[in-house]
């Protein structure tokens, strides 16, 4: 039901409570009673949907407290008077999420892509160069551009010695990254701002590809870096693209620098590390909600310290949401020493856990439909042209005259009510085009869900 029962609870003075919205989600609702109070006004599905909020929520502000005591080298604050972001030991990584090419893109478009990612759950955003085109001042004013509208973390990737300078003279918060081939010219850096820092030589096109050698690259970089008073270091072991050159490597990179920094040799040297991920789901032809999911619970498996994502292509759309939820499921999964699985978060896009039973069917009273019938009569009325734009999470109706020419214009999110709407304004009595536009209208609205671009008859 969808109204409030305390009237009626009151009534009979007996409790009725809410349950969930669908049928199918009795069974998880039924099972999780015991932890779980049920409303008046909330459905129950929605209600584990919070528990799990509320219980990340405390698991975060527990680890915080414990962590505040420990700082250290490998535990500490991005920026403690901006944030209070800390990364570190069992503690959920923050997210990067990089505007690719920012340099090169207008004002309009940075703002654009910053606001989508802090709505996404962003905690930092990265500011991306263009290889072999350094543009010093344009990294200042685009620091200064973000700073006038978002109060959020920024960072900036770049190997180029003047970008990274530039970007610290606006005291940027986080730099990727230094490397073998670029540190001696930035030794000078403010030693308070974190640094990632690589196992390669970019300058001299170095990039080992034996795990051992990159994780003593990073061990002796770190020691160098020490030394000349850097604190607050980041360690990125590359995590690369699968098949091509092959993700167990770098997988094995990861494992091995944990599995090192138990070594006496080491163990001062230990540092949060980085995990690129966006090499991975970047480039696969593969949806992107499963590849986020299962590098997240490597991450938090590895107790990584940072994450890097991008949505530069279109299929890539929401995967910084994505990977925002996937932390948290598995974060709460692995505080609580369960895999991540009915932990009150899911990430289900395509598919789910519950299904309808089907009721029997008298086979008698059946009309079979196998073919769709293609006789196309026009409607004299007009047609309607149906767009989506993934950033303002709205579905555009435009209907032309038979002529073409533009009549009215309906903006929503749902399909259900911009087809009543326009049902309303009597544009057309057509049940045959009116049955076509409820069918497109869900496939937009199932787009954007999604994250999919929408081509109206696809």
């Amino acid at each position: 039901m969808q109204w409030d029962s305390k009237n009626l609870e009151d009534e009979y003075s007996i409790k009725i409570r809410k349950g969930p919205e669908f049928a199918s989600d009795l069974p998880i609702t039924l099972k999780n009673l015991e932890n779980l109070e049920l409303s008046n006004t909330i459905p129950a599905n929605r209600l584990l949907e919070i528990s799990g909020e509320n219980k990340y929520s405390e698991i975060v502000k527990n680890q915080l407290k414990l962590a505040k005591d420990k700082l250290s080298f490998h535990t500490y604050y991005l920026n403690e008077k901006k944030s209070n972001i800390i990364i570190g030991r069992n503690l959920p990584p923050p997210i990067i999420a990089e505007i690719v090419n920012c340099t090169e893109k207008s004002n309009d478009n940075i703002l654009k892509k910053a606001k989508h990612y802090i709505d996404s759950g962003a905690d930092i955003i990265d500011i991306g160069c263009v290889v072999n085109k350094p543009k010093p001042e344009r990294i200042k004013e685009i620091i200064k551009l973000i700073r006038s509208k978002y109060n959020v973390l920024l960072s900036i990737d770049s190997m180029v010695p003047e970008e990274i300078k530039a970007a610290t003279d606006e005291n940027i918060d986080l730099i990727l990254s230094l490397d073998l081939g670029n540190y001696n010219e930035l030794l000078n850096l403010p030693k308070n701002i974190p640094i990632v820092i690589l196992p390669t030589n970019v300058k001299q096109a170095y990039f080992p590809k034996d795990p051992e050698t990159r994780i003593i690259n990073l061990f002796n970089l770190t020691k160098d870096l020490f030394n000349n008073g850097f604190k607050k270091l980041i360690a990125d072991p590359l995590l690369e693209t699968p098949i091509s050159p092959g993700i167990c490597p770098s997988l094995e990179a990861y494992f091995l620098y944990k599995k090192k920094a138990t070594e006496n040799k080491y163990k001062a040297y230990e540092l949060p590390m980085f995990f690129g991920i966006s090499n991975v789901v970047e480039l696969m032809d593969i949806d992107s909600v499963g590849i986020n999911g299962l590098l997240a619970s490597i991450a938090i498996e590895l107790d990584m310290g940072i994450l890097f994502t991008v949505e530069h292509s279109t299929k890539l759309m929401g995967g910084v949401r994505e990977l925002k939820e996937s932390v948290k499921l598995n974060y709460i999964a692995k505080h609580n020493k369960t895999p991540p699985i009915n932990q009150g978060i899911s990430i289900f896009k395509a598919k789910g856990k519950t299904s309808q039973v089907i009721p029997p069917i008298n086979q008698a009273n059946v009309i079979l439909v196998d073919k769709t019938v293609q006789d196309y009569i026009p409607d004299t009325n007009g047609y309607f042209r149906i767009y989506t734009d993934n950033y303002s999470k709205k579905i555009f109706v435009h209907f032309y005259s038979f002529n073409g020419k533009l009549l009215q214009t309906f903006i929503g999110e749902n399909a259900e009510a911009l087809s009543k709407k326009i049902i309303q304004n009597d544009l057309t009595k057509d049940i045959y085009h009116l049955n076509y536009l409820g069918r497109e209208l869900k496939k937009a609205e199932f787009c954007l869900f999604f994250g999919k671009p929408y081509i109206q008859d696809e």
